[in-house]
């Protein structure tokens, strides 16, 4: 009887983890589309700052939602999705007061999660590198876009990232990410917005198109192992279809910054 009322009581927490951790991906889908919405505006505007705050921001929700799927929001693992997000915040913050430098971050990242695994005795090792993944990932992006680089070419970045956004948007009413060949779609999607979008730019086509392959090939890549990491999520039952759409983003995002994209098209490197 007191091993049924154990189980009970264990099951029902994890249970009211999934209902809030599903209160927040509700909420978390209006501030996507805000901050999505935003981008048309800063463009608009020619706002460079607007835009800079919107990707930074729509990197900072994606690793709340990452992080949700992991922690309990109803206990004191709320507090973890603060300090991880404070963490995933530091490029904002080097940026202000100085140089970024990402080997340092990747230093601070590396030290602070193991050790918070160690101080949190229920964390297991499969869910803390689902975490520490998740965060290194958010990191090395906004590090990216802060980067003077991705500034001076932002608004070229922003038709990249809008024009995926359209076409995964469409994508993902006829449900191509649960066909069989959603890998193909996912690589040609990205190939084709970039040698498209690079073509109206003085690049040399040789460049633009081994840019556009490898990050292509990266895109697909990332975005897998990204969905892997998400159908471990303890607390998220169900993947909505918007998801797939952010994720795939965020690793076509990576995979320009992994591969030194902007520098090829530039002139290699």
């Amino acid at each position: 009887m007191f091993n049924n009322y154990i189980t009970n009581h264990f099951s029902f927490q994890a249970y009211l983890g999934k209902i809030f951790a599903r209160m927040l991906e509700v909420q978390i889908r209006y501030i996507q589309f805000v901050l999505t919405t935003s981008i048309f505006v800063g463009l608009l505007m020619d706002n460079i700052q607007l835009l800079t705050a919107v990707f930074v921001g729509l990197i900072l929700v994606w690793q709340l939602e990452m992080l949700s799927g992991q922690l309990r929001l109803e206990t004191k693992e709320y507090r973890l999705i603060l300090i991880f997000i404070s963490l995933t915040f530091l490029p904002v913050v080097f940026n202000i007061f100085g140089e970024i430098n990402i080997e340092t971050l990747l230093y601070i990242v590396l030290i602070a999660v193991p050790l918070l695994g160690v101080l949190v005795t229920d964390l297991n090792i499969f869910k803390l590198g689902n975490l520490l993944f998740s965060t290194i990932v958010s990191m090395t992006v906004i590090h990216f876009i802060l980067t003077q680089y991705f500034q001076d070419n932002i608004m070229y970045l922003t038709y990249l990232f809008l024009l995926l956004f359209f076409i995964k948007t469409i994508a993902t009413l006829f449900n191509v990410q649960f066909s069989n060949f959603q890998y193909f779609f996912n690589f040609f999607a990205a190939a084709i917005v970039f040698v498209g979008v690079s073509s109206f730019y003085d690049y040399l086509i040789s460049h633009v198109l081994l840019a556009g392959v490898i990050t292509a090939l990266f895109t697909v890549l990332i975005n897998f192992l990204i969905l892997k990491l998400r159908f471990e999520s303890e607390y998220v039952n169900e993947l909505s279809t918007q998801v797939f759409l952010y994720d795939y983003l965020i690793a076509f995002l990576l995979s320009l910054y992994f591969v030194d994209a902007l520098n090829i098209v530039n002139g290699l490197f």
